[in-house]
């Protein structure tokens, strides 16, 4: 039977609940392959969402908060809760894993310079440095990247390179129009206290995005469910086709948050999603 290495320096996480919570049931030694199925496991059964920051609550990051809302109450949660979570398991089980920041730039013009936002994290397999990242939503590689490798990378369902770009290195998805930009990662570790102003800016500055918009992201076996507002994607792994619907009222979307991605929500939880992605959408944001 599975059992979760002991060792009291490690993070208080409960990793047999977390390994529940997201149905792995692999091996618990540190490799490529272990890797690659919790990434896909967690991109599985626990969703992007960002309702909390909608709801104007800052998500806490220490290990018992995060325990409690994505493992226990089975929330969801953005990218400093993610990967903070992701961070805690990867080390409990004896992987050399770092924090990563980032700057988003999906959707950002060219020239135009954006915050560091995002957390990624950077493990180190016999030697060489990979990307994992659960916490960027409908564009979150499903499979570890070799970390600032130019060579273009296949994931389930997309391919992925990397682009240096002026001292940073840029992470870019392939789409139907040719390759997008993701988010550039600065070539250093982020400190807990620096995760922690990108998180209290991400939860509660009213220019970023996460804080005007419903985002929710989750994988399926062989789809990508993605909402953004009241527009929901499905993006299927075999051939990149997509299926898009517009959500019309407030139960269509209760609906779709417990059904589609799995959420347990307070009706005060659900009313904040609606009525920011109602205006969203009325006002016609991308």
């Amino acid at each position: 039977m599975l059992q979760p290495p002991s060792d009291p320096i490690r993070p208080p996480l409960d990793l047999a609940a977390y390994w529940r919570r997201i149905a792995y049931a692999g091996a618990a030694d540190p490799t490529a392959e272990t890797l690659a199925e919790l990434i896909g496991c967690q991109a599985r059964h626990i969703p992007f969402e960002n309702i909390d920051v909608l709801a104007q609550r800052v998500p806490a990051l220490d290990i018992g908060s995060l325990q409690a809302k994505l493992v226990l109450r089975r929330r969801g949660g953005y990218c400093y809760e993610q990967n903070s979570l992701f961070m805690a398991a990867l080390q409990a089980m004896g992987f050399e894993v770092r924090a990563l920041e980032a700057r988003v730039r999906t959707g950002a013009p060219a020239g135009v310079v954006t915050g560091r936002s995002h957390m990624a994290l950077r493990v180190r397999l016999a030697g060489v440095d990979h990307l994992a990242d659960v916490g960027f939503g409908g564009l979150a590689p499903l499979a570890p990247l070799r970390l600032f490798d130019t060579t273009e990378q296949a994931t389930p369902g997309s391919r992925y390179r990397w682009v240096e770009a002026g001292g940073e290195w840029l992470l870019q998805i392939q789409g139907s129009q040719g390759f997008s930009d993701c988010y550039s990662v600065i070539d250093r570790d982020l400190q807990a206290p620096d995760r922690e102003i990108g998180n209290w800016y991400a939860a509660t500055h009213p220019g970023f995005p996460l804080a005007q918009n419903l985002a929710l992201g989750r994988a399926t076996d062989d789809a990508r469910l993605i909402l953004w507002n009241l527009q929901l994607t499905q993006r299927t792994h075999a051939t990149g086709g997509t299926r898009e619907s517009s959500l019309l009222s407030r139960a269509e979307l209760a609906d779709v948050l417990a059904d589609g991605f799995g959420l347990e929500l307070e009706h005060a939880e659900v009313d904040a999603a609606y009525a920011v992605a109602r205006q969203a959408t009325e006002r016609g944001l991308p």
